[in-house]
């Protein structure tokens, strides 16, 4: 790598990364999913309003044709349909729980030696148990690694050529002081656990430390290259501590979106009953603010009947999105960043020298 290339520091939360707006990410992650839920209805029911108002419309069609009977009737088939489907999602999520002794001690043994791992780096007795500060702990290492990598760049003989490192280091150490602060008392279950897990960006953090420990290798002091490599391990814990923590979180998610969809299953089935046999649009007769109060009234219990369908949406649209953006694990970057300038026209300038 040339001396010429710069290393730029992306921006700390992922929101500014992806370069998406606060209403947008606040939408999909960040909001609680029962009010998602009722804006997704509150829309629905909206844009019945407005086809109603300003399209070609008939309210008297309401009166005389059994539309309201063949609407309903095929909400049923629909609420039956999706309470089958995410029964046997929640079928799969039990499945991969249970399973024999051996497994079990298997996956036993592979916690235990990865914390022991984390503790032996971190230089502590015990690791946390619980989740975020667990997380926290593996940041904090980091944070105590890139400051004796600062340390040991600034009592260097030579520390002006090794500002960069000293940058990395600074950034490194605000960053994880943000994180660990926004974790702390953060419970488990909670999507306040998991954002700023997302704002943390390690992938970076990781190639990052390996590009400048290349490329000053040989003018680093030996506490420096130490340091960088503590700073190294400790970032590459933080990987599969995400994905397993990720992995326990969208099964806590399906768990609940099962039980939403089951909340609000039979309610919705009663309701669509009652509009099926018993309900007369005849008796509703007038207008209310301009509107045909049929109308009004048939599309609110029609938008009701959608309980079901928006709270799986709105868990859907958070378990995906966090999906997107956790889907590569270590140090690769899937979004175009300004990470080391250069860096592939070098490669390929190499690779063409040798052939």
């Amino acid at each position: 790598m040339s001396d010429t290339e710069t290393i730029s520091r992306p921006a700390d939360t992922m929101r500014e990364r992806v370069g998406e707006t606060r209403v947008k990410i606040w939408f999909l992650i960040s909001a609680n999913r029962w009010l998602v839920t009722g804006i997704i209805l509150a829309v629905t029911y909206a844009i019945l309003l407005l086809v109603h108002v300003f399209g070609p419309s008939s309210p008297q069609k309401l009166v005389t044709s059994s539309a309201i009977g063949s609407l309903f009737g095929s909400m049923v088939i629909a609420i039956v349909t999706s309470v089958t489907l995410v029964l046997s999602i929640s079928q799969f999520v039990l499945a991969e729980e249970i399973g024999p002794l051996g497994e079990q001690r298997e996956r036993m043994s592979n916690e235990t030696g990865f914390r022991e791992e984390v503790e032996e780096t971190a230089g502590i007795g015990v690791s946390p148990a619980q989740p975020s500060r667990f997380l926290r702990t593996l940041i904090e290492t980091a944070d105590t690694y890139a400051r004796a990598l600062e340390d040991a760049v600034a009592e260097s003989s030579n520390p002006g050529q090794l500002e960069e490192v000293t940058d990395y280091a600074r950034g490194l150490v605000e960053h994880s002081q943000k994180i660990s602060d926004e974790l702390e008392d953060a419970t488990f279950g909670s999507f306040q656990t998991l954002l700023p897990v997302l704002d943390y960006n390690y992938s970076w953090k990781v190639f990052t430390a390996r590009t400048l420990r290349d490329k000053y290798d040989g003018s680093l002091p030996e506490e420096a290259d130490e340091a960088f490599e503590g700073l190294i391990t400790s970032l590459r814990f933080f990987g599969p501590a995400r994905e397993h923590f990720k992995t326990l979180y969208v099964q806590w998610e399906i768990i609940n979106i099962s039980r939403g969809v089951l909340y609000g299953a039979l309610p919705t089935l009663a309701l669509a009953g009652y509009m099926m046999l018993e309900f007369d649009a005849a008796k509703l007769a007038g207008t209310t603010f301009g509107v045909s109060t049929a109308y009004l009234v048939v599309s609110a219990l029609y938008v009701l009947t959608l309980v079901p369908f928006a709270v799986l949406l709105a868990y859907l649209l958070r378990v995906l999105t966090v999906m997107k953006r956790t889907l590569a694990i270590g140090p690769f970057i899937l979004r175009e960043t300004k990470q080391v300038e250069g860096v592939r026209n070098e490669a390929s300038s190499e690779i063409q020298a040798e052939k």
